[in-house]
């Protein structure tokens, strides 16, 4: 926390700012209603977009927040966003094959399971697998516009 000074956060928030201009990710706060607490984070990487519009959901909830429906709220809302002002169709979520919680949080955010990837992540020191959930927005209207 040493690192956290007011420099620090300022040159945070214009990387931020950055890679959404560029449409390389959108990081977004998630925060308490009843006292704005801010209780984690969720974040979007373009991965392609042109004929794709392609993107990956990422998303922690401080721990102490956990199971209080926090994480399915915020998501929920994430994806619409995702699909409504990013123009995304399709978001993914990569999940560490041991996290029961986000699997479950994905699939109550409206995710399916798609697939295992093997040896998809450099994590802990090697190469790990990760579930892939997805969603496809094209059931809704404005997904058929390409953009």
């Amino acid at each position: 926390m040493s690192e956290c000074t007011e420099e620090w956060f300022r040159q945070l928030i214009e990387k931020q700012r950055e890679l959404a201009t560029n449409d390389i990710a959108y990081i977004f706060g998630v925060f308490r209603k009843p006292d704005n607490k801010h209780i984690g984070m969720i974040d979007f990487s373009t991965l392609e977009r042109m004929d794709f519009q392609w993107g990956r959901i990422g998303y922690t909830i401080h721990n102490q927040h956990w199971r209080m429906g926090y994480g399915k709220e915020a998501v929920k809302a994430a994806l619409t966003i995702a699909h409504k002002d990013l123009k995304f169709h399709r978001i993914e979520a990569h999940i560490n094959v041991d996290n029961t919680a986000s699997m479950k949080l994905a699939e109550s955010a409206g995710m399916k399971f798609e697939c295992k990837r093997e040896g998809f992540i450099f994590e802990f020191g090697e190469w790990t697998d990760n579930l892939i959930y997805f969603i496809n927005f094209n059931d809704m209207p404005s997904s058929s516009n390409g953009n």
